[in-house]
C-alpha cells in the first residue's frame, strides 16, 4: 500500500488547472476570491500596523521606556524601542502565517464553493442549479470543515513542540508537521467536492484518507505558492487550488478503488 496514494494526481491537477482556467475563460471566478484576499491582506496590514504601533507605545509607557534619558542611556533606550516594536511586529506576522491562512479559507467558502461547483460543471457536464439554501449549507460546511482542521492542526503543533526537544525525533518533527500542515490544506479543498456528491463530514474524512497523497499534493502546492511566490501566490493560491482539487477528485472518482469501503459511487 502506498504511503501516499494518488500523490501524484493531486499534484499534476495544478497544470490541468491553469490549462482549464485559460481555455474555458474562468478569470472572472478566479479573481473574486482573489480581490476578497487582497482586500483582507490590506486590511491586516492597516489595522495590525496601526495597533501593534499603539499597544508598543503603551508598553513603553507603563515601563518607562517612553522618556529619552540623556548620555549613554538613551541610545541604550532607543536600541530597546527598536527591538522590541520589531519582535511585536515578526510575532505579528508569524501569528498572521499561522492563523490567517485558515481565516482567509473560512471567509472565501462561498467563494471557493461556487468556482468547485463551476468546474465540476465544466468537466462533468453536470448542471447544479442554484439553490439559496443549498447554497448556505456549502458555505457553512466549508468553514466548519476549515475549524475542524485547525484545531486538529493546532493540536498536532502541540504535541510536535514538545516531541521537538527529543533527541533524533525532534529533528524530523519539523518535517512531519509541514506534511500534516499540507495534508489539512487539501483536505478543506477536496472537501468542496466530497460535500456535491452528498459526503457526510465522516465520509470526507474517510475519502481524504485513503487519498492522503492527493490532499498532501494540493496542500503542498498551495503552501508554497501561498507563502512563496510573491504577491501573485497569496492571490490566486485558494482559487487555483480548488480547482485543482476538484479535478483530482474527478479523475480519482473514475475508479470505484478511490472511493471508502463499502461505500457506492453517488452519481
Amino acid at each position: 500500500m502506498a504511503l501516499f496514494p494518488n500523490f501524484k494526481t493531486g499534484f499534476t491537477s495544478y497544470s490541468d488547472a491553469h490549462k482549464l482556467i485559460v481555455k474555458n475563460k474562468l478569470w472572472g471566478y478566479v479573481f473574486l476570491p482573489a480581490v476578497i484576499n487582497l482586500a483582507m491582506l490590506i486590511l491586516v496590514i492597516f489595522f495590525g500596523w496601526k495597533y501593534i504601533g499603539l499597544f508598543t507605545d503603551w508598553i513603553l509607557d507603563i515601563t518607562g521606556l517612553s522618556k529619552n534619558p540623556e548620555g549613554f542611556f538613551k541610545f541604550a533606550v532607543i536600541a530597546i524601542k527598536w527591538i522590541f516594536k520589531v519582535g511585536l511586529y515578526v510575532l505579528l506576522f508569524l501569528f498572521y502565517s499561522s492563523v490567517y491562512r485558515y481565516v482567509v479559507l473560512a471567509i472565501l467558502s462561498p467563494a471557493l464553493a461556487l468556482l468547485s461547483e463551476k468546474t465540476d460543471k465544466i468537466l462533468t457536464g453536470t448542471n447544479y442549479p442554484f439553490r439559496i439554501g443549498q447554497f448556505l449549507k456549502d458555505i457553512w460546511r466549508g468553514i466548519r470543515i476549515v475549524i475542524r482542521n485547525f484545531f486538529i492542526e493546532m493540536g498536532f503543533m502541540v504535541l510536535f513542540f514538545f516531541l521537538g526537544y527529543i533527541p533524533v525525533v525532534g529533528w524530523i518533527t519539523p518535517v512531519i508537521m509541514f506534511f500534516i500542515t499540507c495534508y489539512f490544506y487539501g483536505f478543506s479543498m477536496i472537501d468542496y467536492s466530497n460535500e456535491r456528491f452528498k459526503f457526510s463530514i465522516r465520509e470526507s474524512v474517510k475519502f481524504v484518507r485513503k487519498n492522503r497523497g492527493m490532499s498532501v499534493a494540493n496542500g503542498m502546492v498551495f503552501y508554497f505558492f501561498f507563502f512563496f511566490v510573491p504577491v501573485v501566490g497569496f492571490i490566486f493560491a485558494p482559487a487555483y487550488s480548488v480547482i485543482a482539487a476538484t479535478i483530482a477528485v474527478s479523475k480519482v472518482r473514475t475508479t470505484t478503488s478511490a472511493l471508502v469501503p463499502g461505500e457506492k459511487l453517488p452519481i
